[in-house]
């Protein structure tokens, strides 16, 4: 069964543990390469337990340890991704492994990435199966297309971005265009359009949820958590038939 270990999500990093027991995956390297060591460390893994690091794209707070990780572990990402990140960091070239967008195997885990809507040079999410589970992540993007969806549907576990609050992000503090970015078909999920998602999703029988990718200006975590289980409760599902569990910046947050 496929778990997912969220080793810190939010604007200042973003780093996922894909574990199965066979094989382990990173999801992005936002987090600082001592704090990556030190919870790997915790959970008894070094860095030679990971078999590769999946990266969904360019922004600082998903690469920041690209290159010391890339030491160790080889890095996947579509080619104009590897190049970005492999030209700001000295990334080995051994180490650059571009995707198959049809998808591809890393050990037991099979792959496949699909393209967000973010405003990245080509970002993407990510379904995951084993043997066993399915697991599907999508954060950083402005909406959820049908050809998303459909990729989606039946996941056991969700991983998917709650970033903001709509009125807490018109009456926040950010400039204008920032706002008009984050809100755009370019920037980042609502917690209303994280919640219907999840609601379609656990129609399709989903059931285990975590939501990632908290502004820590223009959200809470208990707003996001309640948004969801409002709207899930408003359209007759009930708590006990899922499970949803935030994604923090500083703690490690299992699901699985």
């Amino acid at each position: 069964m496929i778990k997912i270990i969220s080793l810190g999500s939010g604007s200042k990093g973003n780093c996922v543990l894909i574990n199965n027991g066979k094989n382990r995956l990173l999801i992005d390297a936002g987090l600082s390469i001592n704090v990556i060591y030190k919870k790997l460390t915790e959970l008894a893994l070094t860095l030679n337990d990971i078999d590769g690091i999946l990266l969904t794209h360019e922004h600082d707070d998903h690469v920041k340890s690209a290159d010391a990780l890339s030491q160790v572990i080889p890095i996947y990402s579509h080619p104009d991704t590897l190049e970005f990140v492999a030209n700001k960091y000295a990334i080995p070239l051994k180490q650059q492994m571009q995707i198959e967008e049809q998808g591809f195997n890393i050990g037991t885990f099979d792959i496949k990435p699909f393209r967000v809507s973010h405003d990245a040079l080509h970002p993407y999410g990510f379904v995951i199966n084993d043997s066993d589970s399915k697991m599907a992540y999508i954060t950083d993007t402005g909406f959820i297309s049908k050809g998303c969806m459909k990729l989606i549907k039946g996941s056991d576990i969700v991983m998917i971005e709650s970033n903001h609050d709509t009125e807490l992000l018109q009456l926040g503090e950010y400039p204008h265009f920032l706002k008009r970015r984050i809100s755009s078909e370019y920037g980042h999920l609502s917690n209303e359009e994280c919640a219907l998602t999840i609601s379609s999703l656990i129609e399709c029988g989903s059931t285990k949820f975590m939501l990632a990718h908290l502004s820590e200006k223009n959200n809470l975590p208990e707003l996001a958590y309640w948004t969801t289980t409002n709207f899930l409760a408003k359209k007759g599902i009930d708590g006990k038939d899922y499970q949803l569990k935030i994604a923090s910046q500083r703690q490690t947050v299992f699901l699985g």
